[in-house]
This record gives structure tokens, sequence and C-alpha cells, in this order.
């Protein structure tokens, strides 16, 4: 957590934009703090813009990771591979409305929207739709959090 204030006081909303990406992608690193914080020093469009940014190219990321590498691993158990395919399909777009931006189920479940084959303007539609919220949501947080501790 102090890794990720260390890297935003030094970078700006480049290191925002940075920790979003990674945040989103892969690699589980909590973005929510830098986000907060960055709302002290930068205007709450700006945070709430490069945040989205990061995150959706992170999410785009996952996606592709699933897509081009985890699909091969999947494809060799082809009736787990129907089965997921088949739920998937059913709940698989509500899922990636819901609960992409969610830390810990988020990310896998954007990479198996990938390797599972979810058309990418689908995954990239409710996945923006969700970010949108959430980012949203974080940064009414922050501003209100700022006001509570009179920052």
């Amino acid at each position: 957590m102090a890794l990720d204030l260390i890297f935003l006081n030094k970078y700006g909303l480049i290191g925002l934009l940075i920790i979003s990406f990674i945040s989103y992608s892969i690699i589980p690193f909590p973005s929510e703090v830098a986000i907060i914080a960055s709302l002290i020093i930068f205007n709450p469009f700006q945070v709430f813009i490069v945040s989205l940014i990061g995150s959706t190219l992170g999410g785009i990321t996952s996606y592709y990771i699933g897509h081009k590498g985890i699909k091969r691993i999947i494809k060799r158990k082809s009736k787990i591979n129907k089965k997921a395919k088949r739920i998937f399909k059913k709940y698989g777009s509500l899922s990636i409305l819901l609960f992409s931006s969610l830390p810990i189920i988020g990310d896998p479940l954007i990479v198996l929207a990938g390797s599972l084959e979810m058309p990418f303007w689908k995954f990239s539609a409710y996945s923006l739709i969700n970010r949108i919220i959430y980012l949203s949501i974080m940064v009414i947080f922050g501003i209100g959090f700022e006001s509570i501790l009179g920052i």
C-alpha cells in the first residue's frame, strides 16, 4: 500500500495510470488507495479519466492473456471447456458487468472471459460500464473522505 503512494507521489498522473493498469491486469495490486490519495493532488475528473484508461488497458491485457494463453490449456479438457462455455454464455455478460472490478474476483473473471472466447466487443462494453460505475463511486467516496478529514 505504501509502495503505490510513493509511486504516485513520484510520478503523478502517469504513476496513477501505471498503478491502475497493474491493478486491473493479471497482477493483483490494490489501486483504490492510490485513486483516493490522488484526489488530494489532482482534479477528480483527471483522476477518473486516468484511472479509467489504465484500468481499461489492464482489463484488455488480462482478456488477451486468457484469449491467447490460457485458452490452449482449457481446450485440452474439452468436456470442461464445453460446460464452462455454456455457463459463461448464460451468465458471463452479467458477471463481467457486475463483478469485473472487484478485487480477487475480477481478474480471474476477465481472464476466463478471454479464454472462453467472449466476443471482445461485448467484453469491452460490459467491462467499460462496470469500470465507469466503480471508478465514479471510488472518486465520489474519495472526495467525501477528504472532506471528512478536512484535506
